[in-house]
């Protein structure tokens, strides 16, 4: 039985913020993960990123063009690099050869 919603459909939670993602799957990491922030609009204009995720993208065919496009990522079963989960702030990247986790915002970073 779905939960109080409009329309009947369960409310969907709002996605984790940026940190507690980053703590849920880092936890027992022994060194704290290097985060970074990226505003992907100067991304797009500069054409890529400082970890270059976008050209990396670019190499499988997915085309970043806004934030959803970085999930794409994760249709690709054979993709163990890079894995992208929406977060409060916009979409957190974790690249894993590098133990980085990288937040594109929508917006220009801080």
């Amino acid at each position: 039985m779905p939960g109080p919603t409009s329309g009947g459909r369960a409310a969907v939670p709002p996605p984790p913020p940026f940190a507690t993602l980053v703590a849920r799957f880092t936890a027992d990491s022994s060194t704290p993960p290097l985060t970074d922030i990226v505003s992907l609009p100067s991304a797009l204009a500069a054409g890529d990123d400082p970890w270059r995720i976008i050209s990396y993208l670019s190499g499988l065919g997915i085309f970043v063009c806004g934030l959803d496009d970085l999930l794409r990522v994760n249709d690709d079963d054979s993709e163990e690099e890079l894995h992208a989960w929406p977060c409060r702030e916009g979409i957190a990247v974790s690249i894993a050869s590098e133990g980085v986790w990288v937040l594109f915002v929508s917006r220009g970073a801080p």
